[in-house]
């Protein structure tokens, strides 16, 4: 709802004008009483960025199978390599059963090993935006 006229009082006061410095809301019938100031609207443009294909950090599917030649190449037992990275003995003998390891010891690993355990990860997209309004079964089945 509009605000009122600051002149006359109606209840369409779309306008601004300046009279004895003074800038008030007006109506169209008492916008010619000053000066009128004009309206400056703001619109919000959004801009759509074209989605590139984000990469995901995983870790790889054999860190275990690259853990355990790593530390068999120098010769370490599994205690001795939870000693030398403060670990649990447990928690390497685990990680090379296929547990996943926690970040932290993820990279614990990567350093003392001097490997590559995570990497980047292409994620499916679904291509262009389709521009319809509404979606068919075509648009979101994939076929194998």
């Amino acid at each position: 709802m509009p605000p009122e006229c600051e002149l006359c009082g109606s209840k369409d006061a779309k306008r601004k004008t300046k009279i004895d410095e003074a800038i008030l809301s007006v109506c169209d019938n008492c916008v010619s009483f000053g000066e009128e100031i004009p309206v400056i609207e703001f619109k919000s443009v959004k801009k759509e960025i074209p989605k590139i294909q984000e990469l995901e950090k995983v870790i790889k599917n054999n860190f275990h199978i690259i853990i355990k030649n790593s530390r068999e190449k120098m010769n370490l037992t599994q205690k001795q390599l939870a000693k030398k990275l403060s670990e649990k003995a447990s928690s390497i003998k685990r990680i090379e059963e296929g547990w996943e390891p926690h970040l932290g010891l993820i990279n614990k690993l990567e350093k003392f090993f001097n490997i590559q355990l995570i990497e980047e990860m292409e994620e499916k997209t679904l291509g262009k935006r389709i521009e319809r309004k509404k979606l068919t079964i075509g648009d979101v089945v994939e076929v194998h």
